[in-house]
């Protein structure tokens, strides 16, 4: 008796390997042998596991009947055979429309080419969604393999709703629990080479390499309180302040040399009155007041007018860079770069674990970082979130140069790099027979150039080029340092700085005048006349 299992699985090899040899005998002690092999090839409504006989073999003579090749290459043409797609469209990888009928029922050719209309068996063929047209830089491969090998392509959408997960027990969901569960028999759609799939499934060669990178805020404009210091680096302010020094030490010297030469020490606190005055005829010069203070000497006359020119040039340059600064308005950074976002902690998101899944077992402590900020949400939570939160979002970044866009990108930009990149394959059952032919036209396909005119060609018509523009241009932006560099109409927000100054300058003379009445009136010297 054979084990219901063990009939299954000689079930599923017979329909779907294609060198298997049967010997057969026709009663106990025959001498003469049938050697009888599956079908394989054709629809599978013709029964491709039906047996067909290839040679008889005569073990007295010891010799083949026919002299027929017993593992024929039945691959080379499948004759119609089905191969099956677990489809989701997930652009531009994998493309798919819903092909309308006419009024009689006929499929409406509104489409570029025919052989894209392709069966939906997860549907019944009565609905509407039955037949769909296909398209996408992946999906291109599978589209031309069966051209060349005579297959029909069908594809499946009952359960791929997603990448999915395959589970320790063998079982599984999405479009990868589809193969597993031997309901279809190649996945692809943007399919990283997943180390815990593979341990179930085969993978083909590489197709295409995927970054995954991010959607961030745009820079905002600096706040406008940090205006009066703008102008001027701190390495200037710096100097600026050193020069200042050098002119009050200057002159509190100066100063104490007149009143030493023409006061002769008559004056009490004459250091207190030089310091005094450096501080306060420094701080005038720069600001471009006018002093009261007499002075006799030639030697304190020339140190002024010297410093008087010098604090003019200082004056005139900071002016010429406040009034460019008010008219073009400066930005902040970006977190356009790993470090920035992870120093930023700025959270992101996307609508699957698939967008991290290959960095989960990271060892390094940055990426760990970036990954405590990361969340999931659903397209519609995605969409709703890219208009209020300040968050980033993920994207792919196609080998030559395209971008997998999801949530509204008027006020993002791109980071200059990516997160991590990883390479996609097509995933299929173990010991799927034309894996080694599918590797193959993967070659042949890399190796003429037509992975980058397919990779333009669908994004032409399957996605908005508008918003791949508006991507590239927020790249270009950040290499010529332009991005928000506008000249802007002047309002009330550009003075907020120089206003705040003004109202902390009159804040503290009200408390010094209020501190020196205070302490007059303590002293005695207010007295009423």
């Amino acid at each position: 008796m054979v084990h219901v299992d063990s009939a299954w699985t000689i079930l599923l090899n017979i329909i779907n390997q294609p060198n298997i040899i049967f010997v057969v005998r026709d009663y106990v002690n025959a001498t003469s042998f049938a050697l009888k092999t599956n079908k394989y090839v054709g629809s599978r409504t013709d029964h491709p596991e039906q047996l067909q006989l290839v040679d008889r073999y005569d073990s007295l003579q010891q010799r083949f009947q026919y002299n027929h090749s017993l593992f024929p290459d039945k691959l080379r043409d499948l004759k119609g055979r089905e191969v099956i797609i677990a489809y989701f469209d997930y652009r531009p990888y994998t493309v798919m429309k819903y092909v309308k009928k006419n009024i009689y029922g006929s499929l409406v050719a509104s489409f570029k080419s025919s052989r894209n209309n392709i069966r939906n068996i997860g549907v019944p063929e009565t609905s509407d969604q039955a037949y769909v047209y296909i398209d996408g830089t992946e999906t291109r491969v599978v589209l031309n393999f069966c051209a060349q090998f005579n297959c029909t392509l069908q594809i499946d959408t009952s359960d791929a709703n997603d990448w999915g997960t395959i589970y320790p027990n063998i079982s599984g969901d999405g479009a990868l629990g589809m193969i597993v569960n031997h309901k279809a028999d190649i996945s692809i759609g943007a399919m990283y080479s997943w180390y815990d799939d593979y341990t179930y499934l085969d993978l083909s060669m590489y197709l295409v390499r995927s970054g995954i990178t991010c959607l961030v805020p745009a820079p905002k404009r600096l706040t406008s309180w940090y205006l009066p210091v703008q102008p001027f680096q701190t390495t200037l302010w710096a100097a600026v302040l050193l020069c200042l020094s050098i002119e009050t030490i200057g002159l509190v010297l100066a100063h104490r040399s007149e009143q030493h030469l023409y006061l002769a020490n008559r004056v009490e606190n004459i250091w207190l009155r030089s310091l005094a005055f450096g501080l306060v005829t420094t701080f005038k010069l720069f600001i471009s007041q006018a002093g009261n203070s007499n002075v006799r000497s030639v030697t304190v006359r020339v140190l002024l007018f010297a410093c008087f020119l010098n604090d003019i040039i200082i004056s005139s340059i900071y002016g010429g860079g406040l009034a460019s600064i008010l008219t073009i308005p400066s930005m902040g950074e970006a977190a356009d770069t790993l470090e920035r976002l992870r120093a930023y902690k700025l959270q992101w998101a996307a609508n699957s674990e698939a967008w991290v899944s290959s960095i989960r077992s990271s060892d390094d402590l940055k990426v760990r970082e970036l990954l405590e900020n990361f969340h999931i949400y659903d397209d519609h939570e995605l969409l709703v979130l890219a208009h209020k939160a300040n968050m980033g979002f993920t994207v792919e970044r196609l080998p030559f140069g395209n971008y997998l866009t999801g949530p509204d990108i008027e006020q993002m930009v791109i980071m200059q790099e990516d997160l991590y990149y990883q390479y996609t394959v097509a995933f299929v059952p173990r010991l799927w027979p034309l894996l080694e032919r599918f590797n193959q036209l993967i070659y042949c396909w890399h190796s003429s150039g037509f992975d980058k005119y397919w990779e333009y060609r669908v994004v032409a018509d399957n996605l908005n080029v508008q918003i791949q523009k508006q991507v590239e241009n927020t790249i270009i932006s950040r290499r010529q340092n332009d991005i928000g560099i506008e000249p802007v109409t002047l309002g009330m927000a550009n003075f907020a700085g120089i206003l705040l100054v003004w109202v902390l300058g009159a804040l503290a003379a009200i408390t010094v005048f209020a501190l020196e009445f205070v302490a007059a009136n303590l002293s005695g010297d207010l007295v009423p006349k």
